[in-house]
């Protein structure tokens, strides 16, 4: 559980700090539509305070040494969340090995589903991350929670909850984010909170710290606030600005510390 959120206190000077700690840093950031909200978010706040963040599309990278900032793009294929960790080995690899300080990315909530296998699939995430800390000591890796859906209990997901009962669809969208919540917990077990990037807490938390939760299988598991979406699950305007600015503290936060903390390995 983070205890940062947008609307905490001012926290205009925390992200000028902020944006400030990752724009002297190089970043790598994989990712696909959940992404594209972030880096969304991130250029609404950079404008709204002023400061020039350099975001770079991954496409754009050329051979000679990345400046500082945040270099982004897709990797993977949705609903193949293996491709993805493929993918990012393949960009690290191959393309930013000496270009990037710290690198990360994110599986999109449409990657993991009730038919999911949590373990296989944190199995075959961590043997990747393993690999590339092995064969790339000088990046620091860091990792990310899964985003998540809004839970059925939400007006407009209890519409279209009810129009699938109607045409004989079963609901399984808690299960669905019960099993993303799985994820992040072993994720979070595994590297420490202070590791962990975690979208899903701040997708599930509102301004005044309330957290969006349902219980299943007697564990409280964390929710996508409606008020930060419009189809129950990409982000709008609003929860781009506020999920963005809980993700550029997270990560400046984790860049700070490298300097004191040695890579796990």
């Amino acid at each position: 559980m983070i205890d940062y959120y947008p609307g905490k206190a001012d926290m205009s000077e925390q992200l000028k700090t902020d944006l400030q700690t990752v724009q002297a840093a190089r970043v790598f950031f994989g990712h696909q539509s959940v992404g594209n909200n972030i880096i969304s978010g991130l250029q609404q706040l950079a404008q709204k305070t002023g400061f020039d963040l350099n975001i770079v599309d991954l496409g754009s990278i050329e051979s000679e040494s990345q400046p500082s900032g945040l270099v982004h793009g897709p990797i993977g294929e949705n609903r193949k969340p293996v491709s993805k960790c493929r993918d990012f080995e393949r960009v690290i690899d191959q393309q930013l090995s000496d270009k990037v300080d710290f690198a990360l990315f994110k599986f999109c909530y449409i990657d993991v589903n009730r038919n999911t296998d949590i373990d296989n699939l944190f199995r075959v995430y961590r043997f990747t991350m393993d690999q590339l800390m092995d064969d790339h000591p000088q990046i620091r890796f860091i990792h990310s929670t899964i985003p998540l859906r809004c839970s059925p209990s939400t007006p407009g997901v209890r519409l279209k909850e009810l129009v699938g009962k109607l045409l004989g669809k079963k609901n399984n969208s808690k299960l669905d984010n019960f099993q993303r919540n799985q994820y992040n917990r072993l994720l979070v077990e595994t590297y420490g909170q202070s590791q962990v990037v975690d979208i899903a807490a701040a997708e599930a938390t509102g301004s005044n710290g309330r957290r969006e939760s349902f219980k299943m299988h007697g564990v409280a598991n964390s929710a996508l606030l409606e008020e930060y979406s419009s189809d129950g699950g990409h982000l709008n305007a609003l929860g781009q600005r506020r999920v963005a600015q809980s993700f550029i503290h997270q990560l400046a936060d984790i860049i700070r510390t490298s300097t004191t903390e040695p890579s796990a390995g």
